[in-house]
């Protein structure tokens, strides 16, 4: 499993020209889950992200994990994170699982964020998406489990 995590002062899903969902300060997370990934490794991508000291702290700039702040979070699938690019001139997916397991650990993936926080927005599965932001910071780290 892939996330690409972004502190945004804001961040938006539209589709279809309407806003779909959206947050004020807080977390988004573009994730993408891999054709070797189980429900495993998505508990374990929730606790890495909920854990990890990324937000603005009483001691500086990293020193808060998510699951002590009041921010909230914006989690949209994104398959484009499993691209192989070192190759060529065209990415490859192939390690990207396929849709019906991606959809699967996508909404494993979200429950499991809502049970341990509780200030969660989603993005649509496999829909066509705009996602506007302001990166905070900037501010952005990418996690593998």
């Amino acid at each position: 499993m892939l996330a690409t995590v972004q502190r945004v002062s804001k961040a938006e899903v539209i589709i279809e020209d309407k806003t779909y969902s959206s947050i004020a300060n807080g977390l988004l997370v573009l994730m993408c889950v891999e054709d070797n990934d189980t429900e495993k490794t998505t508990k374990e991508m929730v606790n890495k992200i909920i854990n990890f000291r990324m937000l603005d702290g009483p001691k500086g700039i990293t020193s808060k994990a998510l699951k002590d702040s009041e921010e909230a979070v914006l989690i949209v699938s994104q398959f484009t994170l499993a691209a192989i690019t070192n190759k060529g001139s065209k990415p490859s997916f192939h390690k990207a699982a396929k849709p019906e397991d991606a959809k699967l650990l996508y909404d494993k993936f979200v429950s499991e964020f809502k049970k341990a926080f509780n200030k969660v927005e989603v993005g649509k599965f496999g829909a066509f998406m705009e996602i506007a932001l302001v990166n905070k910071g900037p501010v952005t780290f990418n996690f593998k489990t």
